[in-house]
């Protein structure tokens, strides 16, 4: 049975003609919504050609298990092509000429905008569907380039479809796809008790002399690329950049000893904890665990299906205290039994930021609220003293990341204690304005 929000985001991709975008919350049933819309407009046609696409091949597989549910056969197709193209091109001809009624086919979006994949579909001739998961990351240019006209229906899902610092993407998306026609917001899926609620604590921790050194250097390059964006051109220069100063914040040395310290007498009581890391630092922080006793273990892409499995397993019944985990949040990955998580890898990237928390906050049997700890690296106190024309650049990110924190904050059980974590970075740079002071 579907929950009203879902049923209210079919009838609006309906209503607009079978195209649109959907912004809803990560953990509010976005596969299982699109793939009822997607039972419902094979019923209405009778004969129906669909493509959903993924961005990583453990998703295709999630989708793959609910579309069998739903009364689909998909084709999967990814991975080495001589094991899927004949057997989607003989559907494909069979559909065309009427022999076949429902073809459904589930690919990653690499093997989506490949030549064999886009060759194949030009063939097309009747109905044909597309679905896109995590809709922005289709908005790179050689993907656009590959939304091509054969399919009359087209539905977009993300919890954040507007591309990072990529104008020009985030309108090219919308002009094939066509706008939001339906948004369940993270605030309304808690409200409504879809999503559990959360405490949020942010900590500040300092960069070292030698990180800021670097952190300046990086930002004295994005000031002068800044103004570009804002114009309204895509700088890719200006996203490697900001990649780079955001790897260096993520690894920011004191975050550990922060983390030790947040840790002090706390070990013992440690269970269903996630520590989020950024590349590079998942040894360290694991070995900080291990020497505090913490029984853990790591959470990654080196980890095969079946040991992740295992892991999650170990971890939902307390056998494990603690995962370390990398990207896995960001990607699709589930990790419901997580009561509280230590954010070691922050994100400006707001795709991100929301994603990775909102992952945290699915409900779990006996589970009431998460508690979540950003450890937010930030340039010395004293770093506004400066008035050049790379701290105005400065200003300006710092406020959109103000932005997301005040917003998370807001939706927080703790709401004013965790605001008044992030003032002092606020008024350091002039920017009450982005918590709501004037």
């Amino acid at each position: 049975v579907l929950r009203k929000y879902q049923s209210e985001a079919i009838d609006a991709w309906f209503e607009n003609g079978c195209r649109g975008l959907w912004e809803m919350a990560t953990g509010t049933g976005k596969t299982i919504t699109a793939l009822s819309a997607l039972a419902k407009l094979r019923k209405k046609k009778k004969h129906l050609f669909v493509v959903i696409a993924c961005p990583y091949q453990h998703l295709v597989d999630q989708w793959y298990e609910e579309a069998i549910r739903f009364g689909f056969e998909p084709i999967l197709a990814y991975k080495n092509s001589a094991t899927w193209v004949n057997r989607l091109n003989t559907a494909l001809v069979r559909y065309n000429y009427g022999v076949r009624d429902v073809v459904c086919t589930i690919t990653t979006q690499t093997t989506f905008i490949a030549e064999t994949m886009q060759k194949l579909l030009s063939k097309l001739k009747r109905g044909a569907v597309l679905v896109a998961d995590e809709v922005h990351h289709l908005g790179a240019e050689q993907s656009c380039k590959r939304l091509t006209d054969v399919f009359n229906f087209r539905l977009g899902l993300s919890a954040t479809p507007n591309r990072w610092f990529d104008e020009s993407g985030t309108t090219a998306l919308k002009a094939y796809f066509g706008d939001t026609v339906y948004e369940f917001s993270l605030d309304k899926a808690i409200k409504n008790g879809y999503l559990c609620p959360y405490f949020y604590h942010p900590h500040l921790v300092e960069l070292t002399d030698d990180e800021f050194e670097e952190y300046e250097r990086l930002t004295e390059r994005i000031s002068k690329l800044y103004h570009q964006v804002e114009s309204g051109e895509t700088s890719e220069v200006l996203e490697r950049l900001l990649i780079k100063r955001a790897t260096l914040l993520n690894r920011a040395e004191n975050k550990l000893t922060k983390l030790a310290e947040l840790l002090t007498d706390k070990t013992d009581s440690l269970h269903h904890t996630l520590f989020y890391c950024a590349p590079g630092r998942i040894v360290p922080v694991l070995e900080l665990l291990t020497d505090l006793g913490v029984r853990v273990a790591k959470f990654t892409a080196e980890e095969s299906a079946a040991e992740r499995q295992e892991l999650l397993k170990m971890f939902a019944s307390g056998h494990l205290q603690a995962l370390v985990a990398m990207r896995c949040l960001d990607e699709g990955v589930d990790v419901p039994s997580t009561r509280t998580a230590y954010i070691l890898a922050s994100s400006s990237n707001p795709k991100e930021f929301i994603q990775r928390r909102g992952r945290i906050l699915r409900q779990s049997p006996g589970k009431e609220h998460a508690e979540i700890h950003d450890l937010i690296a930030v340039p010395p106190i004293d770093y506004q003293q400066y008035p050049t024309e790379t701290f105005r650049t400065e200003r300006k990110i710092i406020a959109r990341e103000l932005e997301r924190f005040n917003e998370f904050a807001g939706m927080a059980l703790n709401e004013f204690e965790a605001r008044d974590k992030i003032w002092e970075l606020a008024k350091n740079y002039n920017l009450l304005s982005a918590l709501g002071v004037s």
